[in-house]
């Protein structure tokens, strides 16, 4: 059981690590207005450092209980782009919506020139 605990625990932390950093990429992509549709590729280049540790991790995890290393990096890639999907989604929510382009003014038209006799 204590084992388990311990392997758990290296878990902990990476995940911990990645989801700070989605965390962070969410403000810098607000305060750089950031498309709701680019929030993906902003955040997954600003975290790619923490999510390949937290996915070397998941698969060490896996493979350490048995799973085959291929299933297991399949397994610990859908748990990131979840995670990723997830932070997106809260991105998108909070993002403001982009306003409807004001209606064009009318432009007076020119007075008609009288003929000069």
């Amino acid at each position: 059981m204590a084992g388990l605990a311990m392997l758990q625990a290296s878990i902990a932390t990476p995940r911990q690590d990645y989801t700070d950093c989605l965390k962070r990429a969410g403000l810098q992509a607000a305060a750089q207005q950031v498309a709701p549709d680019q929030y993906s590729a902003f955040a997954s280049q600003q975290c790619a450092a923490q999510a390949a540790s937290f996915k070397s991790a998941l698969v060490a995890f896996d493979v350490k209980n048995g799973v085959k290393r291929a299933q297991a990096a399949a397994d610990a890639q859908l748990q990131l782009d979840d995670y990723l999907a997830m932070s997106a989604e809260k991105y998108e929510a909070k993002a403001p919506k982009a306003k409807p382009p004001a209606p064009p003014q009318p432009v007076q038209a020119a007075a008609p020139v009288q003929p000069q006799n």
